[in-house]
């Protein structure tokens, strides 16, 4: 174990506490105390004594324990339950080059990064300085690393309408009106590509729909709609 490191502590009840190490720091919950700086002497399999006598697990958090209990949020985000539906039904692939507009607090981004692999690309971006600086901040104390020595990955400050990069292999957007940048989709996306939206009401997926049917039905198939 090293300083900065994530750590998951998980008591005999199976309840989960993420933690970031820190020489000196304490983690205080309802049973007890526990020192860092006894963490960091300890391995990852491996059990500590809180100051109440509580057991508790060290265990290496997945990137599901990070997004739901450390992922640091100022908008919703898309929850892994509804990351795996996005991941499979887009088909992203390692190796694919993908655009994402709209990194939010970049909990999808994370994913993304992690399934297209060294080899793949992720471009993400969002016209809120705000959310960029973020989703930055989130990314870099999962990967442990700068945003910079993260290879696969493009993070910046843009609206949909201004990108000029092409061939990309996917585009997930997740924007209140992905109707409005469906003739710049038609002009990033590879022929034989993947469009996929999110979007949280029926009255969002009704506009979309039928943009697609009435004006794009010559440029894109509707493979479907999914909950």
């Amino acid at each position: 174990m090293k300083e900065g490191e994530l750590v998951l502590l998980k008591d005999k009840k199976g309840k989960k506490y993420l933690i970031t190490l820190k020489k000196g720091g304490v983690f205080a919950f309802h049973k007890g105390k526990v020192f860092h700086d006894e963490i960091l002497k300890k391995k990852v399999g491996e059990r500590i004594i809180s100051s109440k006598g509580e057991e508790l697990l060290i265990l290496k958090p997945t990137l599901r324990d990070f997004v739901l209990k450390k992922l640091k949020r100022i908008s919703q985000i898309i929850y892994p339950k509804d990351v795996g539906q996005i991941l499979v039904l887009a088909d992203i692939f390692e190796g694919a080059k993908v655009l994402e507009a709209g990194t939010g607090s970049g909990a999808l981004t994370l994913y993304l990064i992690r399934a297209v692999g060294e080899k793949g690309k992720v471009v993400s971006i969002d016209e809120r300085e705000d959310m960029v600086e973020n989703a930055k901040k989130n990314i870099e104390e999962f990967y442990q690393k700068k945003i910079e020595e993260i290879k696969n990955l493009i993070l910046r400050k843009q609206n949909l309408a201004e990108i000029e990069e092409k061939n990309f292999d996917r585009v997930i957007l997740d924007l209140p009106d992905p109707w409005n940048y469906l003739e710049k989709v038609k002009e990033v996306l590879k022929e034989g590509g993947i469009l996929a939206c999110w979007l949280p009401t029926v009255l969002q997926v009704f506009e979309l729909t039928e943009k697609v049917e009435k004006e794009y039905s010559n440029d894109f198939i509707l493979e479907g709609i999914f909950e």
